[in-house]
């Protein structure tokens, strides 16, 4: 199967994939509004918040590793690392490889020390600027998947040219 083959039969795959990353990221600014607002509900919402976003990561995280193994190896990798982008693949996706392993660990963090320890969450000392801190490294590096996977993906089509 050629490079043009895979990315039409799996590029709902790829979609689905970028999106579940992306709205995954974007649940945990939600759990940091919900904090910060102290509003009645804010801190339950912020919990069942932080589980769907980790399911959405966990998802994304399930899917693109499908692709990785069953295709990108095989067939989009070589394409890459052949043309006058190889950088691409040799930085950026060995750098997207590594960050993206631990999204649905630092979202499935989140969501157990919100479950478990709400009189922390509730304070306004350390313990809630911790889980801000973790919640904004969960949007910053989900982002930063993104804009990695439109490097990766502009190289592979870089490389095969006629505006694919």
């Amino acid at each position: 199967m050629n490079f043009l083959e895979v990315l039409k039969e799996l590029r709902w795959l790829v979609v689905l994939h970028a999106a579940a990353g992306e709205l995954g990221a974007l649940a945990f600014l939600w759990v940091i509004i919900d904090l910060a607002n102290k509003r009645g509900g804010g801190y339950l919402r912020a919990k069942y918040v932080s589980l769907g976003g980790f399911i959405l990561l966990f998802a994304s995280w399930f899917l693109s590793g499908s692709y990785y193994v069953t295709h990108y190896g095989n067939v989009v990798k070589p394409v890459i690392k052949g043309g006058s982008l190889a950088w691409a693949h040799s930085i950026i996706m060995e750098t997207k490889e590594h960050i993206f392993i631990f999204l649905p660990i630092l979202a499935l963090f989140t969501f157990i020390v919100l479950l478990s320890f709400p009189k922390w969450v509730e304070s306004n000392g350390l313990p809630r600027k911790s889980i801000y801190a973790t919640c904004i490294l969960i949007i910053v590096l989900g982002f930063a998947m993104v804009g990695f996977g439109y490097i990766i993906s502009t190289a592979a089509r870089a490389t095969l040219g006629g505006g694919v």
